[in-house]
């Protein structure tokens, strides 16, 4: 797997996650310690609400999205931080038995003006269900570290510590 650093992403790049099919078992679990309500807990109170059967939760969605953008490997190396999240959008409701996909697109890259070696990468994120249908998105700003910041690092001799 190639290591990806700032300086290789660039507006327009794509990269797509390995699939993952969620369990009524993980869909329960998350929900009984981050939102327990009754249509992501119990299938028979699911059944005859608005979802008509169990649902995950948003930010389990939210979640799994950003897990399997993360097994694309591209975020190994060069990730220094989130910086924020705009646009959580839940188009369709995440049910246990689904395939999920991320694929993942860079919308702009810029260097940091304030901190040298690093750069902000804003990308959107959209998760797909076996049909193709899309049932989340998301807008992310990263910082980033980049390739040239690593090598210099890699290069400087280790500080001795004062005695005294």
């Amino acid at each position: 797997m190639r290591d990806y650093y700032f300086d290789d992403l660039k507006p327009g790049n794509t990269f797509t996650s390995p699939s993952f099919i969620l369990t009524e078992q993980q869909l329960i679990e998350f929900s009984k310690n981050y939102d327990p309500q009754s249509f992501h807990l119990d299938a028979e109170a699911a059944a005859s609400s608005h979802f008509g059967g169990l649902v995950a939760g948003g930010f389990q969605t939210a979640a799994l999205a950003w897990a399997l953008a993360l097994k694309t490997g591209v975020f190994k190396e060069c990730a220094l931080a989130g910086l924020g999240i705009e646009g959580l959008r839940w188009l369709r409701p995440v049910r246990a038995g689904d395939m999920l996909t991320c694929r993942f697109e860079v919308l702009e890259a810029r260097m940091s003006s304030s901190r040298p070696g690093q750069g902000i990468a804003v990308s959107r994120f959209d998760l797909f269900n076996q049909n193709a249908d899309v049932v989340f998105t998301m807008r992310m700003a990263q910082l980033l570290k980049c390739r040239e910041a690593r090598a210099i690092s890699a290069a400087e001799p280790p500080t001795k510590k004062s005695q005294g």
